[in-house]
């Protein structure tokens, strides 16, 4: 009898990482595993063998899925693979699969492709693991990455620039960013009720409304108000009803307050 619980998708690129991977698998407990990798020398194998071997261990239930045809290095053809790995997950689970995409394993043509895909795509959770301990400690830096007393880093050698191709992503709609942080000042205030919310949009130019004979907004006003703002606000995912007349910003309304508010400002 199936257990009823969601089918939790990871996808990984596994090139000079163990624990960026494995670590992450564990923490979602993922039940597919996703595992793209590239490589000719013997030493890139033994790091996927690694990783493979690790993940049955810590969970032994769990499908691993190896993608080893295509260039990690390759920025089209690793959009191409996550977008189809993403596409087919969410086929067959109905759309039901949480699909999480690890960003931080692999080189930088996978981590872009990766995370534009991953907005590409909704519903979908790209994620990025930061690294607390480095293999090699900084007092043998100099060891590793300095040649002849000066500093190298990794790449000794670089090839030429690669320009990536484009694709373009929608901003979020910059009169719901601007009226998302009016709520967010009215909710610090405990004074985010629509009669107050409406002249503070129109003052900002982000609305327009009539007066009733009582001076509030009038119910035509009202209910531009509650489509145009709360109800776009809600299906984003940027607020949560508290109660009846009140509401919070999320966590992922803050983030887009963080990131847009001030731009739009400008």
């Amino acid at each position: 009898m199936a257990s009823g619980r969601k089918e939790r998708v990871l996808i990984s690129c596994v090139s000079f990482e163990v624990s960026k991977i494995v670590e992450p698998a564990v923490y979602y407990e993922a039940t597919r595993i996703h595992l793209i990798h590239y490589g000719k020398e013997p030493v890139y194998q033994e790091f996927y063998d690694e990783v493979e071997k690790r993940l049955k261990q810590e969970l032994p239930k769990a499908k691993i899925i190896e993608h080893g045809e295509d260039p990690i290095f390759n920025f089209e053809k690793m959009m191409n693979l996550i977008l189809r790995i993403i596409r087919q997950e969410q086929k067959d689970s109905g759309g039901a699969a949480d699909i999480y995409v690890n960003i931080s394993a692999g080189p930088s043509e996978y981590s872009a492709a990766s995370l534009i895909a991953s907005m590409m795509m909704k519903g979908v959770m790209p994620f990025n693991v930061s690294t607390e301990k480095y293999q090699v400690p900084l007092d043998k830096v100099k060891d590793v990455y300095y040649d002849n007393g000066h500093p190298v880093g990794m790449t000794k050698v670089p090839k030429e620039p690669n320009l990536f191709s484009t694709y373009e992503i929608q901003k979020p709609d910059e009169k719901l960013v601007l009226g998302l942080g009016i709520l967010d000042e009215q909710i610090k205030k405990k004074s985010s009720s629509a009669p107050v919310m409406i002249p503070l949009l129109s003052e900002n130019r982000l609305m327009e409304y009539t007066k009733a004979d009582s001076g509030k907004p009038d119910q035509k006003s009202t209910m531009n108000y509650q489509r145009n703002f709360v109800d776009r606000w809600l299906d984003k995912g940027w607020v949560e009803k508290v109660s009846k007349r009140e509401m919070r910003i999320t966590d992922e309304g803050r983030t887009i307050l963080d990131v847009f508010l001030s731009c739009y400002k400008q």
